[in-house]
């Protein structure tokens, strides 16, 4: 059993199709400025993968933290990494002392993972089928690997050009980025980070290890899955003093910031659940599955 607050969702939008009644009512739970962040995408695949984002993380801080979904107050740091930044009494003594999650959308996918004392980072990525489906570029494997070259090491390239066939190589491409995504996401660093500066090995099929510059980060785990239709995931647990929090507002939500020996240890080594796929109706309020239907929305 998966410790509490340690939550790994996903969401297959692949072939939900709303009606207009359904995402107005989807959107009316969110706040004004998250309603507006997602009415902006003009593709409505884009904007339903925002919109559902930020639904999961809602649903999430209702399940490990207690809260009404309505009242999560959720922030982002100067990076842009989400948080919930609600005061709660007995955080500190309870099993969730430094909850925090991370969501990505890319494809058929949104997920979100979440941790109850590591910081996380998690990311998606989709098979190139799946990006030309949203818009993207028709080109050759070579073509596609050249515009990120910089972003993977030597030891990388030969990973994913050693992997096999075409298929094969894709796939190792795939791990090898959502793992580097979902490093990046769980300090909060945004855009700007040097890709190329940090290096996996894979250890089997579902975990890696990192090293930057050369050397070796010890204190991190990485778990990665593959969800279905070609998509992998990675999750990262990061210690809590990698998190870059210019403003100070989410490591202000840290209760617990002092391990004994053997402690952290134990965060990084405790089982990695596998993900669990929900459906859109899953993430409404309990109060609101009335409503959903009378909008159009399937409740099975």
């Amino acid at each position: 059993m998966a410790a509490p607050g340690r939550l790994r969702w996903a969401v297959c939008l692949r072939g939900w199709e709303p009606a207009a009644s359904e995402l107005d009512l989807l959107l009316s739970w969110l706040p004004a400025e998250e309603r507006t962040q997602c009415e902006r995408f003009r593709q409505p695949a884009d904007k339903q993968r925002a919109l559902v984002s930020r639904l999961l993380a809602r649903r999430a801080a209702a399940v490990a933290l207690g809260l009404p979904q309505g009242d999560a107050v959720v922030k982002r740091t100067r990076g842009g990494k989400p948080y919930v930044a609600n005061e709660l009494p007995g955080k500190a003594e309870g099993p969730v002392p430094n909850w925090n999650y991370s969501v990505s959308h890319e494809g058929d996918y949104v997920i979100l993972a979440a941790e109850p004392v590591a910081v996380c980072g998690c990311d998606v990525a989709a098979p190139r089928a799946a990006r030309r489906a949203a818009g993207g570029r028709a080109e050759s494997l070579e073509d596609f690997f050249a515009s990120f070259e910089r972003q993977f090491t030597a030891a990388e390239w030969d990973m994913i050009r050693g992997a096999g066939v075409e298929a094969e190589q894709e796939s190792a491409f795939r791990k090898l980025w959502s793992l580097k995504e979902a490093f990046v996401k769980a300090m909060g660093l945004g855009l700007g980070y040097e890709l190329g500066d940090v290096e996996f090995a894979l250890n089997g099929g579902s975990t890696a290890t990192a090293s930057v510059q050369g050397s070796p980060h010890r204190e991190w785990a990485f778990h990665l899955h593959q969800l279905g239709g070609g998509h992998w995931a990675a999750v990262a647990r990061a210690p809590l003093a990698e998190v870059v929090d210019a403003w100070g507002g989410f490591t202000a939500t840290f209760k617990k910031t002092e391990f004994g020996p053997g402690e952290w240890q134990e965060q990084l080594a405790a089982p990695e659940p596998a993900f669990s796929m929900l459906g859109v109706a899953d993430l409404v309020p309990p109060e609101q599955r009335s409503a959903y239907a009378a909008a159009g929305g399937e409740l099975v």
